[in-house]
């Protein structure tokens, strides 16, 4: 194990700008491929199931009553279904009786001089057999049928409340930390924050050279905060508007007339018509959300590249993987381009591609041939990992992974989601679900753990801890906003999405008072003529209606408070809830989200 120290007078000085600690290896993560398959999914599902039973013994659901509950309410939604069905069929043949009767009363009014007194009778009987029928049999078993639907239906709204109450007590214990615990239980290596600290902020900017101005024309729904062994991490999803286009279109009819002479040699008039069409596109705003991993680390500080997801690691012999390759060599051999040096891992040079890199020395310190190895392993694989998922940009000492499969994720870790009726099926979409984000956010991870020297380094004053300043960012200011709802904050003329923007100011009540902005646009219908040649040798004018999209800004406001008591990795479920439940009748707040509570 090397350390390495920076003294001033004698004395360890904490620096933590550019002074590296490189660590023991010992709890390193050599090949994350590997670990995952082997350790850490079956790690994370025995801690999933320890976490329910945990939850499960503190709730004391009565796991037999709500069996029977919802085996009852399945039985009835079932014969529900049967009924619906019945009730369907029985109702189209009820129109089609009634069809008849109507359709045979036209054919005997219309036919009744020229219809022969067999065809009349008949027709007649017909039409009195229908009505006997719909009067006597079809209507009654309508309205049979109708008030088995109610009752049904009356007993399974009462069955499925009776299940809701009886898992009520489990429901209300999961929390918005419980994924992050078993995360870190996990992987140790991974910490995450209670939220986005306006310290953690300040570190990524003042250490790692982060400029988050990105923010500026974003809205973040979500943001996860911490630390992968010392270094920050933030993982974030954000709402971005960009000014598209749209089409309109417009249309006009014009007629004339030609004299024409005729087959029979007189001159005729023959009128014409066409429908003369045209287009306006005219600016639209279209919005989109990204969801992103940023990273600081110190490793490699002068280096950047940027590399996109290709699929070529899977692909090594098709014509596409030989002509990177090639290219790849080409702009190795260029004289004037001595930022890129081509290693001698070709495989992972063309699967990895980041040609556009400025410090070859640094590239190849930061990817080592294990670095090269793991690399290509997680690459290659999509049935434990995603394959070649991943976008991977660095910059300096700000590292960001865009991850394609976390793109269609709602990774909030909102506790609502495992709310449910049925105990067994609510443990098995427990276990489900958090299997399901754990292997998202860990294969988001991997391509950084992946590289040996991101683990083995970070900043000193990691190492020796620090007190945090414990305040929310507008990271969480603005995704705090967005889980109450842009509804509450857009202008009433506001006709597509927002972004909100928040800025902070104390209230008097010693809470904090966020002013919510809502960034959208309004619309004005315009008129613009469009001048088209016609077929009777004529300019017209088209007339094309069109929206002009034009800025407005709603606002509003929230209260919120951050929860910095310090948990208790012995708290039962019921402590954390009970406790929770303290701070927002404590604070008058209403939403406790990521141990911020808040208020409108």
């Amino acid at each position: 194990m090397l350390i390495v120290l920076a003294y001033a007078s004698g004395k360890a000085e904490r620096k933590t700008c550019e002074t590296l600690v490189i660590l023991s290896m010992a709890n390193d993560i050599y090949d994350p491929l590997e670990e995952y398959v082997k350790t850490f999914r079956p790690k994370f599902e025995q801690v999933a199931r320890d976490t329910f039973a945990q939850l499960a013994k503190e709730a004391q659901v009565d796991i037999k009553a709500n069996q029977e509950t919802c085996s009852r309410l399945y039985d009835t939604q079932e014969e529900l279904e049967d009924v619906n069905q019945k009730y369907k069929w029985t109702r189209i043949l009820c129109f089609l009786l009634w069809g008849c009767v109507v359709l045979g009363g036209f054919y005997l009014y219309k036919g009744q001089n020229v219809l022969d007194t067999t065809t009349f009778y008949l027709t007649v009987l017909l039409m009195v057999g229908a009505v006997l029928c719909l009067i006597i049999e079809i209507h009654p078993r309508m309205n049979r049928l109708s008030d088995e639907r109610d009752d049904l239906e009356l007993s399974a709204n009462d069955l499925e409340r009776e299940a809701w109450q009886q898992m009520a007590p489990l429901n209300r214990l999961y929390d918005w930390d419980m994924l992050a615990r078993m995360i870190t239980a996990t992987v140790p290596k991974i910490e995450f924050d209670p939220y986005f600290t306006t310290q953690r902020l300040a570190d990524l900017r003042r250490i790692y050279g982060w400029n988050d101005s990105f923010n500026t024309e974003r809205s973040v729904i979500y943001a996860h905060s911490g630390l992968i062994n010392g270094n920050p991490f933030v993982l974030c999803r954000t709402r971005k508007m960009e000014m598209g286009t749209k089409t309109y279109y417009g249309s006009k009819t014009i007629h004339w007339t030609t004299e024409e002479t005729g087959s029979d040699g007189k001159q005729h008039t023959v009128h014409h018509s066409e429908t003369l069409t045209a287009s306006v596109t005219a600016p639209f705003p279209e919005y989109y959300e990204r969801t992103r991993l940023f990273y600081g680390n110190t490793a490699a500080p002068d280096l950047t590249f940027t590399r996109e997801s290709s699929g070529l690691a899977s692909r090594e012999g098709s014509l596409s993987y030989k002509w990177q390759k090639h290219k790849l060599k080409r702009k190795a051999r260029d004289l004037d381009n001595s930022d890129y040096a081509m290693m001698t891992n070709e495989e992972f040079e063309v699967a990895f591609n980041t040609s556009d890199r400025n410090n070859n020395q640094q590239f190849a310190l930061l990817f080592t041939p294990l670095a090269q190895e793991n690399m290509l392993k997680l690459l290659k694989d999509k049935s434990a990992a995603y394959g070649d998922d991943f976008d991977f940009i660095k910059d300096r000492m700000i590292n960001v992974i865009i991850p394609e499969h976390m793109q269609s994720m709602e990774l909030d870790m909102d506790p609502r989601r495992f709310d449910d009726y049925d105990y067994v099926r609510a443990e098995k979409d427990f276990y489900r679900m958090n299997a399901d984000y754990f292997r998202a956010i860990y294969f988001t991870l991997a391509p950084l753990l992946c590289v040996p020297m991101y683990q083995q380094i970070r900043p000193i004053g990691d190492m020796y801890g620090r007190d945090m300043k414990q305040e929310s960012t507008f990271w969480d200011h603005e995704a705090i906003a967005n889980h109450w709802g842009q509804e509450r904050f857009k202008a009433p003329s506001c006709v597509t999405d927002c972004i909100l923007k928040t800025a902070e100011m104390p209230a008097a009540d010693g809470t904090k008072l966020i002013t919510v902005y809502a960034h959208g646009y309004y619309t004005e219908q315009r008129l613009t003529y469009i001048s088209k040649y016609g077929g009777d040798g004529n300019w017209h004018n088209v007339p094309v209606y069109w929206d002009e999209y034009l800025p407005v800004t709603g606002q509003g406001s929230l209260h919120l408070t951050e929860d910095n008591a310090t948990d208790d990795p012995t708290a039962t479920p019921q402590q954390r809830l009970s406790r929770i439940s303290k701070v927002l009748s404590d604070t008058h707040m209403k939403l406790y989200r990521k141990h911020i509570a808040s208020r409108l």
